[in-house]
């Protein structure tokens, strides 16, 4: 067999796998030398790939009808929810009218409707399919779009950071899925989106894009080499992808609990001990069905560590998670305002009214937050966390599948976190900071990754932190540990009950603020009648209440911040951990702080107090963390760790 280069590391070799990343062979040189002419050549090309250069491609025809059913449906969902109150008043006056209309000629007259509109729609997705397609040129990735109004979105290889997939429930009964491509565009740039392509064309469009970086990155991009057998887009890569379905060696779904432990050298490893959920055995059918387009996803090199989640990390996910908890409170909140305004009114009917109300609200909030969880736990449905070759990859979602990736050398950093309840029962968060943009879909998932990175484990003990990482990440093995913090000097305590108790504490200032209105009222003359004191000194004390317990939690959390807070580094690594009711540990690679910066005002001065802040490239803009109140010779330590090394 001829030797080859690895296209994600450059190592040379002569097996079936890269031994130094865990790289399968590029598809060419798997060929015999009487197939593939490839396999003959003394110097075969380091860089390989399965889109022909200056090619236009479509995306998959399922766009055009597929796409007009989401936009018919949405329609129809939108326009019945806004005119149901002019539904139900039609009904009525026909009614009042006596006036008839057959149920069955109500609902073929609403059928011919969303057909007439389903056609309209088409017609104009028929005509955005006709004018759609991307290319992959020397240097840059384009993609061009529109109607009337056209468009070429370009992104240079070079600038790709991410390219990752997510497949809303139509999309995955057809088997395809949306592509978003990242680059490094900064703040204001959008993720490039390519819609509707095959699972197996999604896979191979991110390979290509890296592998090309490479090329670009190495100064060879006149040595990519193209494989008509291995593009499915051609006659013979469609030729042989028959011939392989036909013999039944499409990819297996991953068995239900069959993780995959961490091995040297990059190679597979045991089977893990962790049990699978309660949803992997449905998405052992559900989350690996490729559907009608979806295609082989051949080629991917094994993973060398695998995780998902067990039963009672999944149920403690979903329990915990911010988007349930936060529909119930809101709910909460507004019934409590809702039937404060009625308990104060004083009379039988209210009292009689409130006790109604009560049951009726809080088996509301109840039930919202319980669908509010089911939500989570199918979003996380099937969750795996992976390493392959040079790239972490997760993927999660019962329904809808959600897929993203990052190569370990752009990961920007390792976030620890933990909320109250989190640190209360020995669990964490575990995310890695990466340079992204903006997505109109961002926003959309429960996890945003623009704003929390890419959660690798969502709900894990806080002892199993380690093993995960450097499962994953073999690479940040010589971190600092969690046992090597230098704490806060003493000064640091007092400034933190100040800060959090007094300047920054807002229950302080609306106590003081209800206290002055509790002044002017008792001082207007002729006062207020007893029912409107009652309701008045009601409220006055429950806003006293809360704010008295916001204001000993804040006291609690300073004490745990001067206490445990602290900060450390080595040679190639930068922690902060911020201690509190809530907890964040961030570990920064040294290569990847893009600034470094000290800060003191005149209170840390007279103290000899700093604050030191590292600010990288993650998220949707430059994200800044910083650590406040360490000693001055601290800061210059860490300004002068900070500078150029030869």
């Amino acid at each position: 067999m001829a030797r080859w280069f690895c296209p994600h590391c450059g190592q040379e070799n002569d097996g079936n796998f890269c031994t130094a990343c865990g790289t399968v062979m590029p598809q060419p040189l798997r060929q015999t030398s009487e197939s593939n002419q490839v396999a003959d050549s003394p110097q075969p090309s380091p860089f390989v790939v399965t889109f022909e250069t200056g090619r236009h491609y479509k995306v998959h025809k399922s766009y055009v009808w597929l796409g007009p059913i989401v936009a018919v449906l949405a329609v129809a969902i939108v326009a019945l929810a806004n005119s149901m109150p002019g539904i139900i008043q039609g009904i009525t006056a026909l009614k009042d009218a006596d006036v008839h209309v057959p149920v069955f000629a109500a609902v073929i007259g609403v059928v011919v409707g969303l057909l007439a509109l389903y056609g309209i729609i088409l017609a104009v997705y028929a005509l955005a399919y006709k004018n759609m397609s991307y290319v992959f040129d020397e240097r840059e990735f384009s993609f061009y779009s529109g109607i009337i109004t056209k468009r070429r979105t370009h992104i240079p290889y070079a600038r790709v950071q991410s390219v990752n997939h997510r497949a809303t429930i139509i999309q995955r009964l057809a088997g395809v899925c949306s592509v978003s491509i990242d680059s490094a565009g900064g703040a204001s740039n959008k993720a490039l989106r390519v819609p509707f392509l095959r699972l197996e064309t999604a896979e191979r469009l991110r390979v290509d894009l890296f592998v090309r970086k490479a090329a670009i990155e190495a100064g060879m991009e006149h040595a990519v080499a193209y494989d008509p057998n291995a593009d499915t887009a051609s006659v013979a890569g469609a030729q042989l992808e028959a011939m392989r379905v036909q013999e039944g060696r499409a990819q297996a779904p991953i068995a239900p609990g069959a993780l995959i432990a961490s091995a040297p050298n990059g190679q597979v490893g045991q089977a893990a001990t962790a049990s699978p959920n309660a949803l992997d055995t449905v998405g052992g059918v559900v989350g690996d069905w490729r559907g009608a387009y979806g295609g082989l996803v051949a080629g991917l090199e094994p993973a060398s560590f695998e995780l998902g989640l067990s039963n009672h990390e999944l149920l403690l996910t979903s329990i915990s998670h911010s988007t349930p908890l936060a529909i119930a409170i809101v709910l909460g909140l507004s019934f409590l305002a809702s039937i404060g305004s009625i308990a104060f009114v004083g009379d039988s009917f209210s009292r009689t009214m409130v006790a109604f109300m009560v049951p009726i609200v809080l088996g509301t909030v109840l039930v919202s937050w319980l669908i509010g969880v089911l939500g989570t736990a199918i979003s996380f449905g099937n969750f795996r966390a992976r390493r392959r070759g040079s790239r972490i990859e997760v993927e999660r979602g019962l329904l809808q599948r959600d897929f993203s990736g990052i190569d370990i050398a752009r990961v920007q950093s390792v976030e620890i976190r933990q909320s109250l309840i989190r640190r209360m029962i020995g669990y964490c968060e575990i995310s890695l900071g990466r340079i992204n943009v903006g997505s109109d879909e961002a926003g959309k998932q429960n996890n945003s990754s623009s704003t929390r990175g890419l959660v690798v484990h969502p709900f894990v003990k806080i002892d199993r932190v380690d093993e995960i990482i450097d499962g994953l990440a073999p690479e940040l093995n010589d971190r600092p540990r969690i046992e090597e913090l230098a704490k806060l000097p003493a000064p640091a305590f007092r400034r933190s009950i100040l800060r959090r108790c007094v300047w920054y504490n807002v229950g302080l200032y609306v106590l003081i603020a209800l206290g002055i209105l509790v002044v002017l009222v008792n001082g207007t003359p002729g006062g207020i009648s007893a029912t409107a004191a009652r309701g008045f000194y009601g409220m006055v004390g429950i806003i006293t209440a809360i704010c008295v317990v916001y204001t000993i939690g804040r006291a609690v959390g300073a004490v745990f911040w001067a206490r445990g807070s602290g900060y450390t580094w080595n040679r190639s690594y930068l922690m902060l951990f911020n201690d509190g009711l809530s907890v964040e540990r961030v570990i920064i690679p040294r290569q990847k702080i893009q600034s470094g910066s000290t800060r003191s005002n005149p209170f840390q001065r007279r103290l000899s107090l700093t604050g030191i802040a590292a600010m990288t490239a993650a998220g949707t803009r430059s994200t800044s963390v910083k650590l406040i109140d360490v000693p001055d010779e601290v800061g210059d330590a860490y300004l002068e760790w900070l500078k150029p090394r030869h």
